[in-house]
């Protein structure tokens, strides 16, 4: 079976991984515990409070003890598996589907092939997933030129549309783009945040987030596209950063103007309207980041399994308590 998931640099190795493979790979809570084991220590275990090398397995617990200074580690422990009482093998089987559906999946549907009888106990296991989606991608910056506009989320009603539309939810994307030699146009990166208002102040916030590094002062982005709502104007003049407007005469032609944007937001309502049938204010950062998250790695198919594993066991767990009153991500002012 392959387990080695991380190399003696630290850095992760993502192979492909199937439905079959995976039913090969991960036929017991053992399987699961050693791919944790391999990845939280490449070159073999070494106890973080003494550095001995030496240790013992308390396996009905998943701790280990160093053999020296008896300091106790638990396998799940800087993951958001720690202190789950859900076994490993149906955490992975979770994110074995979320990481390979296109449109996400059901709780419901989980539910049942997971067989967990709490709803809430699946809910929650899921946005925990989410909130490695997330912050996997914060790690990643948008650069060159980045189209940028945004949508309002929320159930049809009567009343204004657009900008300061009532009982919607505010969203802005932005999509990193690159040329090809023939001088074809792709959609790189993207990134999308609720926020509560479309100023300026937000614009330049979401602008320094996304396209400046925490090391540097310069921002990665050298120009945005927008539709020429004038906070994108006082912003992109603000950061130094050449500003492309695109007049938008006809709401239609959104998607021919701002091509990337448009399919993010439209992938993101087609998916909150599937499988989810729909997503409330307060959770909606987080359903957005795994939209966000799955699109950024389209290309990935058959690595997406591990790569997701993999931000799974490289950072912390989401209580229950956080995750109802939180709004993760999201942008104020």
């Amino acid at each position: 079976m392959i387990f080695l998931m991380v190399n003696r640099h630290g850095k992760p190795n993502y192979s492909d991984m199937s439905w079959m493979i995976f039913q090969e790979e991960f036929r017991t809570e053992d399987d699961c515990v050693d791919w944790l084991f391999r990845t939280r220590w490449p070159n073999d275990f070494e106890c973080p409070n003494c550095a001995g090398k030496k240790y013992w397995r308390i396996k009905t617990r998943s701790i280990y003890k160093c053999a020296s200074c008896r300091h106790q580690v638990s396998i799940t422990a800087g993951t958001i598996f720690h202190k789950t009482r859900v076994p490993l093998l149906k955490w992975f089987m979770l994110i074995f589907r979320m990481s390979t559906s296109k449109t996400g999946v059901s709780i419901n549907e989980m539910k049942r092939e997971l067989e967990i009888n709490d709803y809430k106990t699946i809910w929650v296991m899921a946005h925990k997933v989410r909130k490695a989606m997330a912050d996997r991608d914060a790690q990643y910056k948008l650069a060159g030129l980045v189209e940028i506009d945004e949508s309002f989320f929320g159930p049809k009603s009567s009343g204004k549309r657009g900008r300061g539309a009532d009982n919607k939810q505010l969203v802005i994307v932005a999509v990193s783009t690159w040329t090809d030699k023939k001088g074809k146009e792709y959609p790189g990166f993207a990134h999308a945040f609720v926020a509560e208002n479309a100023k300026a102040e937000t614009i330049e916030d979401i602008l320094k987030r996304i396209g400046i590094p925490e090391d540097e002062i310069e921002p990665l982005i050298s120009s945005i596209r927008s539709d020429g709502w004038r906070s994108y104007q006082t912003a992109s003049k603000k950061l130094d950063i050449a500003h492309h407007r695109m007049v938008l005469r006809d709401p239609k032609d959104s998607m021919k103007i701002l091509p990337w944007t448009h399919k993010v937001i439209a992938n993101s309502k087609a998916v909150f309207a599937g499988p989810h049938r729909g997503v409330s204010k307060k959770h909606l950062q987080s359903y957005l980041s795994e939209v966000c998250y799955r699109f950024n790695r389209r290309f990935w198919g058959r690595q997406a399994f591990h790569r997701l594993l993999f931000a799974c066991a490289s950072t912390t767990a989401l209580t229950r308590n956080q995750l109802m009153t939180d709004k993760m991500g999201e942008l104020s002012q």
